[in-house]
C-alpha cells in the first residue's frame, strides 16, 4: 500500500485550517483595534475627583480658597497652578481642549452661585447640552458631579463641570 499519498493529502488539509485560523485572528485583532479608545469620559471624571481633592480635603474646604471670611481671589486667579494642572496636551492643538468650572453655593440658596472658578475654552460648554445625541459623538465630552463641603459654620454645595475635546485622537 502506498501511504505517501495520504500523508501528503493531509498536509493540504493542515494548510488549510492553519490559514483560517490565522485569518480569524487576524481579523479579530483588526476588529477590536481598529477603532481607537474613547477615554474622554474617564478623562473628565479623573479631572473632576483632582478638582475635588484639590478644593476639599476631608469634608473641609481648602484653607486657601476662603481668606478673611471671604473667598479668594488670588486662588481663583491661580488655580491651575494651585491645584497643579497643566491644560497643554501632548500635540500641538489650535485650541485648548479642555474646560473645568466650578460653583460655590451656600446651602441655603443652591440656586444662587456664591463663588465660581473656570479654566480652559469656554467654547466647549456648548457640546454639553447635545452630547445625548448618538449623532454627536464627535463633540466633547462633559461630565457634571457635586458634592457638599464645610468651611467654619458654613455648608457649600459644590459643582463640577469637566469638559475634554479631544477628538482627533479618541473619536472617529
Amino acid at each position: 500500500m502506498n501511504k505517501v499519498g495520504a500523508d501528503k493529502m493531509i498536509s493540504v488539509y493542515w494548510f488549510v485550517i492553519l490559514l483560517l485560523v490565522a485569518g480569524g485572528i487576524f481579523a479579530m485583532v483588526y476588529v477590536f483595534y481598529h477603532q481607537p479608545y474613547d477615554v474622554r469620559e474617564l478623562e473628565a471624571n479623573i479631572m473632576i475627583n483632582k478638582v475635588a481633592d484639590c478644593l476639599s480635603s476631608n469634608g473641609m474646604l481648602n484653607y486657601e480658597l476662603i481668606k478673611d471670611a471671604e473667598f479668594s481671589k488670588e486662588f481663583k486667579t491661580n488655580f491651575l497652578k494651585k491645584c497643579h494642572f497643566n491644560f497643554d496636551v501632548e500635540e500641538k492643538w489650535e485650541s485648548t481642549q479642555y474646560y473645568i468650572e466650578i460653583n460655590f453655593y451656600k446651602i441655603e440658596d443652591s440656586e444662587k452661585s456664591v463663588f465660581e472658578i473656570s479654566e480652559g475654552n469656554k467654547n466647549l460648554i456648548s457640546s454639553c447640552e447635545t452630547q445625548e445625541d448618538k449623532e454627536y459623538d464627535l463633540l466633547a465630552k462633559c461630565v457634571e458631579k457635586r458634592f457638599y463641603s464645610l468651611e467654619g459654620n458654613n455648608q457649600y454645595l459644590i459643582k463640577i463641570l469637566s469638559v475634554v475635546r479631544k477628538t482627533e485622537k479618541n473619536a472617529k
